[in-house]
């Protein structure tokens, strides 16, 4: 009887063992669509998802803000609900103050300046020793595609002259102050009532690259883009810190490669997409307008005028060692 029990009770925990060694579902929350073509989110989803698969491991998407807006989903991923959140930047600066650094306009011009940035600065491990005592880590981040230019639906912009009173959509508190510093007249608009806002003249214009302007289907609703080369649009892969610390060294690993294999399929995507971007405005009738020569320069310094009123002086002094 003694030899039955105790082969059961084996029995039960080699089942037991071999259940708790099957990594579950992973659930992925993202604000865009499954669109490979236009949304960069997505492109990095999709390749995580297929690295994943190579080990057994489903991937279940949620689109669209399904579980929840970006407030939401950041709460979310700190309790543990999600395990992967593509976030914007407002999120990733709720997780750690330090972060508004890397979004200090005209800091980096591209992916691959903004990547080195990174890399070399340390950025993550500075921002992940904020971010862990929230629940959150991450990961990285999966570009948009393109970098940072104007667009309006009042007339063209060649000059910084050209937006002296311009009333600019801001996203936050940042953008009012260096867009003040331009000239312009802004107003935070959440990017939900943008559409609204250009319509009723609210706002005439944000500063977005056109890529995001595609994704969001706002190409009928402006009618001019300046490029000015302000920096990539970076969304942040956030993992919960609960789920990927618990996780075996094995499991880590797969987590790991599939992120880097998301962003590398990402970086691949960012590039080539650029000019199917700029075409499609063009095609949906949005004039570009590119800055007279020396006028971005004019932009670089109005800008940098102002970043010590968005991060602290020290913080502007280190990340500038490591900037374009």
């Amino acid at each position: 009887m003694k030899k039955t029990l105790l082969a059961a009770s084996v029995s039960l925990a080699a089942l037991t063992g071999t259940a708790a060694m099957a990594m579950d579902d992973v659930v992925v929350a993202f604000a865009g669509t499954e669109d490979l073509k236009n949304d960069a989110e997505y492109v990095f989803i999709h390749a995580f998802a297929e690295s994943m698969a190579q080990h057994g491991v489903d991937v279940t998407v949620h689109p669209s803000n399904t579980l929840g807006k970006e407030s939401d989903r950041f709460d979310q991923t700190s309790q543990g609900l999600i395990e992967v959140n593509i976030g914007n930047g407002g999120s990733l600066m709720k997780a750690s103050k330090w972060a508004s650094t890397l979004f200090l306009p005209f800091l980096s011009s591209d992916e691959a300046s903004f990547d080195r940035m990174v890399e070399e600065s340390g950025a993550l491990d500075r921002i992940n020793e904020e971010a862990s005592r929230l629940g959150v880590r991450v990961a990285g981040f999966a570009m948009r595609g393109g970098t940072l230019g104007l667009f309006n639906t009042e007339k063209p912009v060649t000059t910084l002259a050209d937006l002296q009173d311009m009333r600019l959509r801001a996203q936050n508190g940042d953008q009012v102050t260096y867009m003040s510093a331009w000239g312009a007249k802004p107003t935070v608009v959440s990017w939900a009532e943008t559409p609204n806002a250009l319509q009723t003249g609210v706002a005439v214009g944000h500063f977005n690259p056109p890529s995001t302007v595609v994704a969001a289907g706002q190409v009928e609703l402006l009618d001019y883009f300046t490029p000015l080369d302000a920096g990539p649009v970076p969304k942040v892969i956030m993992l919960s810190d609960d789920w990927y610390s618990f996780l075996t060294e094995e499991e880590r690993g797969w987590v790991d490669d599939a992120i880097a294999e998301g962003i590398s399929v990402n970086r691949e995507w960012a590039l080539e997409q650029v000019p199917y971007f700029e075409q499609t405005i063009q095609d949906g009738g949005i004039e570009i307008t590119p800055l007279k020569e020396g006028e971005r320069d004019k932009f670089v310094a109005a800008s940098r005028s102002v970043w010590n009123q968005i991060v602290p002086q020290d913080d502007v002094d280190f990340i500038s060692q490591y900037a374009d």
